[in-house]
């Protein structure tokens, strides 16, 4: 059940990330931010935010395989599995996040984003987040709610 709602939890921070995002791409705040107003012109709000959703959940379970087969765990428990959790999916986003740019998965319209951002931090940087809310968010149901 922990495992279910950790990744339930990223796709949810996934989706929510991807309407402030596009929120934040209509308000000229930073060039980075803006050049994502493309990707998101024909997409509704929801399509957008699945997609969001699905991309982290197919980075997060190949993260989860990673740990489980080279440290034998799939939630990281303390402070070093964290550790080499986060390194672990830095890694794989920014490899993502490349193939995603490279194969162009999610068309044109991040073309623009592309060549402000480049291809990999920035993606990574969002996999990073999604993890850590995801897991603070877990340890507050767990230490609230009693549910494990």
């Amino acid at each position: 059940m922990k495992l279910t709602l950790f990744i339930f939890l990223n796709f949810s921070v996934a989706f929510i990330s991807d309407v402030i995002l596009r929120f934040l791409s209509t308000q000229n705040i930073n060039p980075i931010i803006t050049s994502l107003k493309p990707y998101f012109k024909n997409k509704s709000i929801m399509y957008a935010g699945f997609l969001a959703g699905l991309t982290i959940v197919s980075a997060l379970l190949i993260s989860l395989s990673v740990c489980y087969l080279c440290f034998g765990f799939l939630i990281p428990s303390n402070y070093n599995e964290m550790i080499y959790f986060l390194l672990i999916s830095f890694i794989l986003g920014y490899i993502i996040d490349y193939l995603i740019y490279k194969w162009k998965l999610f068309g044109e319209s991040l073309n623009q984003y592309y060549q402000l951002a480049g291809a990999g931090f920035w993606g990574s940087l969002a996999f990073l987040f999604s993890i850590i809310i995801s897991y603070i968010l877990l340890y507050l149901i767990d230490k609230y709610l009693f549910l494990f």
